[in-house]
């Protein structure tokens, strides 16, 4: 057995509950599919997955330490399991070859919504995303206008995928133990998107800068034409953005750019 102590650093936590690793591999039927697993850790979960019969798995690893528990499993998938040792945040997406690709991660908690977001770019190569998340972050990716998490991420979010919270993890299943509950979820991304990303991404950065002021006032470098084109439109200037649907966000990006 190999001495490894995890990195608070690196945000790492890892599920140890054989039960909970299981469930997880059986979600999706990924027998003779492609695999992306960010973040396997030590390879738990990653050894339910392979024994789900995938075509082949790819797994992203940052640090280097964990490389002889990887390489162990390796060895028993010789011909399904590749590994490579770099960060998920500079990883080349766009090089996937694959098309509808399954992704699985159980994200460190302070990068979480950046690699998320990251993903959206790139979201026509994935059939799934399965992803553990703290769940205050589940909870903001999968809020419903006019709640208290409902933000630009759960707009841009969904936008591109529909959202499902599959269910929660309590810490005491992770070694260390976090301070905070994680939960389960799933993206599954929309066939239909016909939007552009830049447009609807600056919009919404200005309309959340400050979510206490109405929308009026966060819009107020825009032109009277402009904000009269969206009056025009039903959509009430005097809302929060918190109280904007995703419709009419989507709206508005077509109507202003």
């Amino acid at each position: 057995m190999y001495n490894f102590y995890p990195k608070k650093r690196l945000g790492q936590n890892f599920l140890k509950n054989k039960d909970l690793l299981k469930k997880i591999a059986e979600l999706k039927n990924f027998e003779n599919k492609s695999i992306l697993e960010i973040g396997p850790g030590k390879g738990a979960l990653t050894e339910y997955l392979l024994k789900k019969k995938p075509k082949k798995l790819l797994a992203i690893e940052k640090d280097k330490e964990l490389k002889p528990f990887l390489i162990n499993i390796q060895k028993k998938y010789p011909e399904i399991l590749k590994i490579r040792f770099q960060d998920a945040l500079t990883f080349e997406y766009s090089k996937i070859k694959d098309q509808k690709i399954f992704l699985v991660a159980n994200l460190p908690y302070h990068i979480a919504t950046t690699l998320v977001i990251k993903w959206l770019r790139y979201i026509k190569k994935f059939e799934s995303i399965i992803i553990m998340v703290q769940r205050e972050v589940a909870d903001r990716l999968s809020a419903k206008v006019s709640t208290k998490f409902y933000g630009r991420t759960s707009v841009l979010v969904q936008l591109h995928s529909n959202v499902k919270k599959i269910f929660d993890v309590s810490p005491e299943n992770f070694h260390p133990k976090p301070k905070v509950d994680s939960s389960i979820i799933e993206l599954s991304p929309k066939s239909n998107l016909n939007f552009n990303y830049e447009n609807i991404d600056e919009l919404l950065k200005i309309c959340f800068a400050q979510r206490r002021k109405k929308l009026k006032n966060n819009l107020n470098k825009i032109s009277h034409s402009n904000l009269k084109k969206i009056t025009n439109s039903g959509i009430d200037l005097n809302l929060r953005p918190q109280n904007i649907s995703i419709d009419n966000y989507l709206m508005m990006s077509k109507l202003l750019f």
